[in-house]
């Protein structure tokens, strides 16, 4: 009997440790998830919290450039605390550009017959500014010389749509369509945040 108790255990081990293994990579994946769940929620909360979409992208213009200075004020003496801030900074302007880019420019273009061309264009520049940024020595002083071109470039866009662009949409749509195009917009957001 003791020999047939043995190979059992033998049998067992390895259904054992698949079962284990398998519960830890459940977990793993759970703890994964719930941590995706809720940078999605932290970074996405401002938008979804506004009242519509043009209150929503304001704060994230805001948001970003207190970020900008933040990092405008990070010392040369961090490089690494510098690289966190730049990923950062980097993710915000990323999701907020897919948002304006999928949902609010299309929107401007149908409203106003304009091909959103120029504005397009300065996010293709605020990239490529980022890029350099990315690949910069962050210790280097012309890092901050670059960060606060990026900044001067994005206050300016973000004026032009604060001020002009944004609230003149919003008042040529009807209440409905700009509850569905914070709608949109906020999904637009919560698939990369």
């Amino acid at each position: 009997m003791p020999r047939t108790h043995a190979r059992k255990t033998r049998h067992e081990e390895p259904a054992g440790f698949i079962a284990n293994a398998a519960k830890s990579v459940l977990v793993t994946a759970g703890v994964a998830a719930l941590a995706n769940l809720g940078r999605k929620v932290v970074t996405q909360a401002p938008t979804a919290m506004a009242s519509d979409w043009c209150e929503g992208l304001t704060r994230e213009h805001e948001a970003t450039l207190a970020a900008i200075d933040k990092l405008l004020a990070t010392s040369i003496d961090h490089p690494q605390r510098r690289t966190v801030q730049l990923a950062a900074i980097k993710h915000m302007i990323g999701k907020h550009a897919l948002q304006e880019e999928n949902v609010i420019y299309p929107m401007l273009a149908r409203e106003s017959g304009d091909a959103m061309g120029a504005l397009n264009k300065e996010h293709g520049q605020v990239k490529a500014m980022l890029f350099e940024l990315s690949r910069m020595d962050k210790a280097d002083a012309g890092f901050a010389t670059t960060l606060a071109q990026l900044r001067t470039a994005l206050e300016e866009h973000m004026r032009e749509e604060e001020d002009v662009l944004f609230p003149a949409l919003r008042e040529r749509l009807s209440e409905a369509e700009n509850r569905k195009l914070t709608r949109e917009m906020n999904l637009a957001g919560v698939m990369v945040a």
